[in-house]
């Protein structure tokens, strides 16, 4: 029943996706509606993580909604947000509410994230603004990568698109600091002098 279900449901969103596509039904741009990173500019080390958001500004009737994100995998690998599932995974928000995710991929070797996801009655459209999706990078090596907006498709209850302004990102990664590995080295040599003290003091406490 659930396969059946899950069938239908994706059936119903492809169709939605050629009516916008084929431009049967245009809804005229809300002039400011806006999809955007966020934050716009963020900076991380290398190995360590940092969150960016796609969120969505000032729109009305929102059902459904794709994306396609792509950033520069040689500065930034997506880390898994479902490892129970099989591939890397974003993680859903909540605007429109993901009553069906269609689509969430994230591929760490092409750079790219595809999402899509859609409401089910009886809910009701979405209003304001809201989150689609979060990602958690990690920082593979120094250098700037733009997370950039490729493609999207927002729509509503009747199969029309939803024009919006997308705005980019940016993530700076960063070496780490020299004295990251002094404090480390320090940190490793305390703990040696610390063992042989140690070990000195039961030998002559044995003596």
């Amino acid at each position: 029943m659930k396969a059946t279900v899950k069938l239908l449901c994706s059936s119903l969103w492809i169709v939605l996706l050629c009516m916008v596509a084929s431009g049967s039904t245009w809804r005229t741009q809300q002039p400011s509606t806006v999809l955007r990173v966020s934050p716009s500019s963020s900076r991380v080390l290398v190995g360590r993580m940092t969150t960016i958001s796609v969120e969505i500004e000032r729109v009305s009737g929102l059902y459904g909604a794709q994306v396609h994100l792509r950033f520069d995998p040689a500065v930034l690998e997506v880390l898994d947000a479902d490892p129970a599932q099989d591939g890397v995974q974003v993680e859903p928000g909540t605007f429109p509410v993901p009553d069906f995710v269609v689509q969430n991929v994230a591929d760490n070797s092409a750079g790219t994230i595809e999402f899509a996801s859609t409401q089910m009655a009886p809910n009701k459209p979405s209003e304001g603004q809201g989150t689609v999706f979060r990602v958690d990078f990690r920082g593979r090596k120094a250098g700037a990568s733009p997370i950039q907006i490729e493609d999207f498709l927002l729509a509503d209850t009747q199969a029309t698109s939803i024009g919006a302004t997308p705005e980019n990102g940016l993530i700076q990664v960063r070496p780490n600091p020299p004295w990251a590995w002094i404090v480390v080295i320090g940190f490793a040599l305390a703990v040696l002098i610390g063992l042989a003290v140690y070990q000195l003091y039961r030998k002559r406490k044995r003596e």
